[in-house]
């Protein structure tokens, strides 16, 4: 995950096609994805940006890439963080998920000044707040 290069490139694109953070499904400039319907733009009410990558069988990498995109989604769009609920991986074991998902994380913190706190209202899920 090299954030701070690969944010200039995506910025650009993102002006004619973006990518659905969520299933990669390309949504052109629609404002929803045509696939799952997750929000494309940003939207100045939402202060976080939230993916899920424990509710629906995702294997490490398939959550890893979430939370990559994810992540890259919530610096372009100028979102305050991104929440991960990250609970439990599917058929790897109890919390893998969750521990590597919590050290993916802490590398767009440290580069970006940011800090990545757990969830106060869900202990399955850990906020990347992003600086100002």
């Amino acid at each position: 995950a090299k954030w701070m290069k690969a944010n200039k490139r995506r910025v650009a694109r993102t002006k004619s096609n973006i990518e659905c953070p969520v299933c990669g499904n390309p949504g052109g400039v629609r404002i929803r994805c045509d696939k799952c319907g997750e929000l494309l733009s940003s939207d100045p009410s939402r202060r976080l940006l939230v993916v899920d990558v424990a509710h629906s069988g995702e294997s490490w990498d398939e959550a890893q890439e979430k939370i990559i995109r994810a992540v890259d989604r919530a610096l372009i769009g100028r979102h305050k963080g991104v929440k991960i609920v990250h609970d439990y991986g599917h058929a790897i074991g109890h919390g893998i998920i969750r521990t590597q998902a919590i050290d993916l994380l802490n590398i767009p913190a440290r580069r970006t000044g940011g800090r990545l706190k757990t969830d106060g209202n869900n202990p399955g899920a850990h906020i990347l707040w992003l600086a100002d």
